[in-house]
């Protein structure tokens, strides 16, 4: 639809003399910086990536298993970056030695590699097991309903009228009607919504003959935009009536869709998968990094949630958990290898995270069951050197941390994930937002960052 007919069709609804929230592309300022949240469905265990703890002994008690201890492998001096650690592989991963190799290569490359940008937060207490509150908790600061997740309150703070300003490929992401979500998790799906006219296979044209002596594509779109129009002139509630003139701006050509194509192109035919790091891994995480970077390179997306499940491992922990936490540090890896090719690796914020922890011993069979104390890793451009603030007990418990420093202090406070979601707002630059007011989190905030 060409800009003087969609303006008319604005006319019609009596929207041209206050103008919409959204703005086309001409107007649509792109963002300056970017989040990515990637999301371990399921609750991961710290204990087995960043906060190790070895053959400790500590639940002789409660579990009969590798001696009562929290890993079934001991701690390796050789898993440091700085101050960070992380876990060394299990013989009990696999039987085979090129599986246990391949974990290993994944973890040392990952820490190794990006350490000088990680800030890696230990000793998280959720207070929870349960799946929905821990999500919710994590993911917003806020463990009651009603509070837009962490990724939704940036996109509506810094762009909230690009057209698919936050998009979603899972975990949680309630936006609390701040801004649309997108969910956009594959090529295919980016190729549908930037041309929806593409010749298709040996098909044809999907609204035209390939002679084009048939075109019905003008048609549609212009019918599809009048029942827009007429939905509009009809809703009284103001956020419903944002909504639909977004999506009325989305199918007009200012909304630039076609560069997401364009960007895609690029990152697939330069970024190659197989190539970060092995072949046929990760491929779910790789895609949908794929689709998030190309629609950010273009302007039109100011953060994402990346989704990897798998992590709630109730039975045999080891052969489970670590292939899948190697896969997904492979996944960040290659969204970092997009992020550096699209040009915005130096102004995207990465931060992982997951449900709650696990048990610090393992079931009877050898699986761990659901523990509230957890852990989350933050990759910022402005980060050097890595960084670790606080910490939980050798048993895997929370205790009261110096909120300056982050290190054990019975006058201290148990940070929680409200804590860390004030900490990452103030690092995004959303303290100060008028959002920050309207979804308060605590006062006296912990220095996570600073």
């Amino acid at each position: 639809m060409k800009r003087r007919n969609f303006l008319q069709l604005l006319a019609a609804t009596g929207l041209t003399a206050q103008m919409p929230v959204w703005a086309p592309r001409a107007e649509a300022v792109a963002p300056q910086n970017f989040l990515v949240v990637v999301n371990a469905s399921g609750g991961w265990d710290p204990t087995s990536i960043c906060d190790p703890k070895g053959l400790n002994a500590a639940y002789t008690d409660r579990s009969d298993r590798f001696g009562g201890s929290t890993n079934s492998v001991d701690l390796d001096a050789n898993k440091a970056f700085g101050p960070i650690r992380w876990s060394a592989i299990p013989e009990g991963v696999s039987n085979d030695e090129a599986v246990r190799q391949r974990i290993n290569d994944q973890f040392d490359q990952f820490f190794n590699t990006y350490g000088n940008r990680m800030t890696v937060i230990n000793g998280i207490n959720t207070g929870t097991n349960n799946h929905d509150t821990g999500n919710r908790f994590v993911w917003s600061g806020q463990d009651e309903m009603g509070y837009p997740s962490l990724a939704a309150c940036f996109a509506a703070a810094t762009a909230p009228t690009l057209p698919l300003a936050y998009i979603s490929n899972g975990g949680y992401d309630f936006t609390d009607s701040l801004v649309a979500r997108a969910r956009a998790s594959s090529a295919s799906f980016v190729t549908e919504v930037a041309d929806p006219n593409r010749y298709y296979d040996d098909i044809g044209f999907l609204y035209r003959s390939a002679n084009r002596s048939a075109d019905l594509h003008d048609d549609v779109r212009q019918a599809q935009a009048a029942r827009i129009a007429r939905q509009l002139n009809n809703e009284a509630l103001p956020q419903r009536r944002a909504q639909l003139e977004r999506l009325l701006a989305i199918r007009s050509e200012t909304s630039n869709l076609g560069q997401l194509n364009v960007q895609l192109e690029g990152i697939t035919a330069n970024v190659l998968r197989d190539d970060n790091w092995n072949a046929g891994r990760a491929n779910s995480l790789k895609g949908q990094a794929e689709v998030v970077v190309a629609s950010m390179a273009a302007g039109l997306t100011a953060s994402a949630n990346l989704n990897i499940g798998g992590f709630d491992t109730h039975g045999n922990h080891d052969a489970n958990a670590y292939p899948q936490l190697g896969d997904m540090l492979e996944g960040v890896h290659f969204l970092m290898a997009a992020l550096e090719y699209a040009g915005i690796a130096n102004r995207t914020t990465v931060v992982l995270g997951s449900d709650f922890g696990r048990t610090p011993y393992y079931n009877s069979g050898n699986g761990k069951d659901h523990w509230p104390v957890t852990s989350m890793i933050v990759l910022h451009p402005g980060s050097t050197g890595g960084r670790v603030f606080g910490a939980s007990t050798s048993a895997f418990l929370a205790q009261s941390l110096n909120t300056s420093t982050g290190v054990a202090d019975a006058s201290g406070q148990q940070m929680t994930p409200a804590h860390v979601n004030r900490a990452l707002r103030d690092l995004l630059g959303m303290g100060s937002a008028s959002l920050a007011g309207e979804y308060p989190l605590p006062e006296n905030p912990f220095r996570i960052f600073t």
